[in-house]
């Protein structure tokens, strides 16, 4: 009888229906393991039931996937298309393939499947990801989305994701799979899908400082963000279009907000700087070379955070997006689908790439060959068997950067989020933000007199390159040879 009533015990949580039936009719509950299994669990109701003439509704009970049970191999799911092309039609199928399974709790079991994708027409898949926007009440989603990467699908054929997407499943409530939507999503080729979820934003390695603490949990939505920093080329680009549309003014070798006098700088060019990258002459700008090398593909330095948000409304006007900064009180209206700067803790989730608690993007440890930056040996944590500035990249003219994309990307596909330059964030800087910061998309304080920037940079020292390390050092016209930007647009 004792191992009678610790099975009643353990069951009715949850099951309390099962539980009183028990309470009424106790001959009816398994008095032990009946299958070897070591545990009593529902298929011992089961050969309890089929023994005594099924007097319980097991499946009801229990679920479609008991253990005594055939479970399905796979599980389809209907399609929503998000593409630039509103007219694609749905052609394809999901179709998740169960690879792995294990049990995690009384009723709960943990999935890992291939998601395939069944093709009824050519559809090419560059770029394109594959998120999980609704499903079952019962089902908790692990790993949200699947990268396809660049893969073309022929008529009929098939394809394999690259990742497999994991999820828990309460097997007391039936599912049904149709409920499972799926949606196909694509952005621009220098964009990459960052998928939503919930983290521990701060330092929790005890390396930083005290404005890197609390540790905090923060939930984000997912968003889209450049998978590099914006290049010479491409803010070269802006400031042509920007001066044939009155948008801007050059005094004295500085781009200044039309109209602005020059109140509002939005970055340097040689004639005031010369460590910025960019030439203006005879009313055109373009991208000069340094020691002979092309500068085109470098990032963009000498521009300020008014310089930044005005290239993301540029690049919204040349896509027709909301445009979601107001260039007169320098605002972001975070209900515009346009491009922005990242919010710190949008900044710091994608940093971190999907890995808990590491130090860099990609581990615990950091050397010249996974970034751009000062190694010093004064921290254990800069092994880098080169010292000083990157060796590559250090020649006798300032700015040493490197171009994007020359490091090891990171989990998220995401490129130079250490080292190379600073990033300025959209957030104003307040060292003691953590301690109030809200849960859910944080936004950063209201008011403020410096922005945030991220990321270390090629002068800085390896602290500086940590995921969880933050700088409020920089007012908003600030323009230096370590700092430059990159893009986030929201996922809609």
């Amino acid at each position: 009888m004792m191992k009678t009533s610790v099975v009643i015990k353990t069951i009715s949580v949850g099951l309390f229906a099962l539980a009183a039936f028990c309470t009424c009719a106790s001959a009816a509950c398994p008095p032990a393991d009946l299958d070897g299994d070591y545990f009593v669990d529902f298929n011992d109701f089961a050969i309890l039931a089929a023994t005594r003439g099924r007097l319980l509704d097991i499946h009801s009970l229990a679920g479609q996937w008991l253990k005594f049970d055939p479970e399905p191999s796979t599980l389809l799911g209907r399609v929503e298309m998000q593409t630039d092309d509103p007219n694609e039609p749905n052609q394809f199928a999901v179709e998740l393939v169960v690879v792995g399974r294990q049990r995690i709790g009384r009723a709960i079991f943990q999935y890992e499947c291939q998601v395939i994708l069944t093709n009824l027409s050519p559809v090419s898949f560059e770029n394109a990801h594959l998120v999980m926007t609704a499903w079952p009440g019962n089902m908790t989603i692990i790993d949200p989305h699947v990268t396809f990467g660049e893969a073309e699908i022929a008529p009929g054929e098939s394809t394999a994701s690259m990742d497999t997407c994991t999820f828990t499943v309460d097997r007391s409530i039936l599912i049904d799979p149709l409920e499972i939507v799926w949606r196909y999503v694509t952005a621009s080729q220098d964009m990459t899908f960052i998928p939503g979820g919930t983290f521990q934003m701060g330092d929790n390695l005890g390396d930083g400082w005290s404005h890197e603490l609390p540790v905090h949990t923060v939930s984000l939505d997912s968003f889209y963000m450049g998978r590099c920093e914006v290049t010479n080329r491409q803010y070269c680009d802006f400031l042509n279009s920007a001066l044939r549309q009155g948008l801007i003014t050059v005094t004295s070798g500085v781009v200044y907000k039309a109209g602005s006098g020059t109140s509002y700088p939005y970055c340097d060019t040689a004639t005031s700087s010369s460590y910025s990258q960019i030439a203006y002459g005879g009313g055109v700008f373009s991208v000069r070379t340094k020691n002979g090398r092309d500068m085109s593909n470098d990032p963009m330095v000498m521009v300020s955070w008014y310089g930044s948000v005005a290239y993301c409304n540029w690049r919204s006007q040349q896509e027709g997006k909301e445009q979601c900064y107001n260039v007169s009180t320098w605002n972001c209206d975070f209900s515009k689908h346009g491009y922005r700067l990242a919010t710190e803790a949008e900044w710091e989730y994608a940093a971190r790439g999907g890995l808990s608690g590491r130090r860099f993007p990609w581990g615990d440890t950091i050397t010249h060959s996974q970034a751009n930056y000062y190694s010093y040996s004064y921290y254990s944590y800069d092994i880098s068997p080169t010292r000083g500035f990157h060796p590559v990249w250090y020649d006798d003219v300032d700015p040493y950067t490197s171009p994007v994309g020359s490091f090891p990307v990171t989990g998220y596909g995401l490129y130079d989020m250490a080292g190379n330059v600073w990033e300025w964030c959209n957030d104003w800087y307040l060292n003691t933000y953590y301690s109030s910061s809200p849960y859910y998309n944080p936004t950063g304080p209201i008011t403020g007199t410096s922005r945030v920037i991220r990321g270390g940079n090629w002068s800085g020292l390896a602290s500086y390159c940590r995921v969880a390390y933050r700088s409020g050092n920089c007012f908003p016209a600030s323009r230096f040879s370590i700092i430059g930007f990159r893009l986030v647009l929201d996922f809609q």
